[in-house]
């Protein structure tokens, strides 16, 4: 016998079986008291004797409650159990929220739950195509320009050196960074062009302090272990700690206390805190702060920064060496970048 159409919709609909639970529930309970009550007629009709009443009474009352107890206990399980999709979907926001792009929920039921679970599905594809295409974009873009601006290169040298000359290479170069930078992204989005070798983490700390002692407002070294040896591209950390450093100095207020470089190590993991005591990043500017091109300042002038890859070229290094980078706010003022190597 073939079903209907509206009883079908009806026998998948999270809703229909929530409500067959709670009126189940709601029908079972009254039942129940009832039952109780009518089977307290008998003790008052045959029983002669106070305390034979008395007992009856008292074990019918914990029947009660246990059969009570029993229905609410399964009525919970099974309502838990039809929104059990809403937990995993929860899950599935909170990691699309993170970043992570290759998320899916499986689909595990027919009702309104599997459809919101497909169009959530749906989303998250139409977002990493978007994503990728942007990428996409941007890498073929920066492979087109390379051309041109070698040829750009070459005639400039051929031109007389003048101050006009030296401001038109001066774009060149820049645009030439920029270009390199993109295509460096993309290499490190596929862990290609990593060196990785034993290096101690601790001496090139050591190093970006010296090498940004002479700027203001300085850089000092705070808690740090004697040595610290991982695994990892050491050209491309100190690249990674040139850019925050070179970012905390250059939003450095006037009675700015000195950038801190701090290592904390434990068994799992270790991480590199950059504390500056400049004016902080505004909260709407944090969940962008490491995309490609993103500045905090939007008029783009070039006194106030570059053209914003830093900060997604310090992220696309990080995950290519299987660790994190993470942003918040300091107690009092600044902002403190937390770079986290995973053992």
């Amino acid at each position: 016998m073939t079903k209907q159409p509206g009883l079908s919709r009806m026998h998948r609909s999270v809703f229909a079986k929530l409500m067959a639970i709670m009126v189940g529930t709601a029908v079972t309970i009254p039942v129940l008291v009832l039952a109780f009550f009518f089977s307290m007629l008998r003790p008052l009709r045959d029983s002669r004797d106070f305390a034979m009443l008395r007992t009856a009474h008292d074990r019918m009352l914990v029947v009660l409650v246990i059969l009570l107890l029993v229905v609410v206990f399964v009525a919970h399980v099974l309502i838990r159990r039809q929104l059990r999709p809403l937990r995993w979907l929860q899950e599935g926001v909170a990691r699309l929220g993170e970043g992570d792009l290759d998320v899916e929920v499986q689909r595990r039921t027919d009702d309104e739950l599997g459809a919101l679970t497909e169009a959530f599905n749906r989303m998250v594809e139409r977002v990493r195509a978007m994503v990728r295409a942007r990428d996409q974009l941007l890498l073929d873009v920066s492979h087109e320009l390379r051309s041109p601006l070698t040829r750009m290169k070459v005639a400039l040298a051929l031109c007389p050196q003048d101050e006009h000359q030296r401001r038109l290479s001066s774009n060149v170069a820049e645009m030439e960074a920029m270009v390199s930078e993109l295509l460096e992204l993309e290499r490190l989005r596929h862990r290609r062009g990593l060196h990785i070798e034993q290096a101690d983490l601790v001496g090139l700390l050591r190093e970006m302090t010296h090498a940004f002692a002479e700027r203001a407002p300085g850089v000092e070294l705070g808690e740090c272990p004697d040595r610290c040896v991982l695994a990892m591209d050491a050209e491309k950390i100190r690249t990674v700690l040139r850019n925050l450093l070179d970012n905390a100095i250059k939003y450095a207020l006037p009675d700015s206390r000195p950038v801190r470089l701090s290592l904390e190590e434990t068994p799992t993991h270790v991480s590199v805190t950059v504390r500056d005591d400049g004016p902080g990043i505004p909260d709407d500017a944090l969940p962008s702060l490491f995309e490609p091109f993103f500045r905090v300042d939007r008029s783009r002038s070039k006194k106030t920064g570059g053209y914003g890859l830093g900060l997604s070229l310090c992220k696309r290094t990080m995950e290519a060496h299987g660790g994190t980078i993470s942003v918040g706010r300091n107690a009092g003022r600044g902002t403190a970048f937390v770079i986290t190597f995973r053992k």
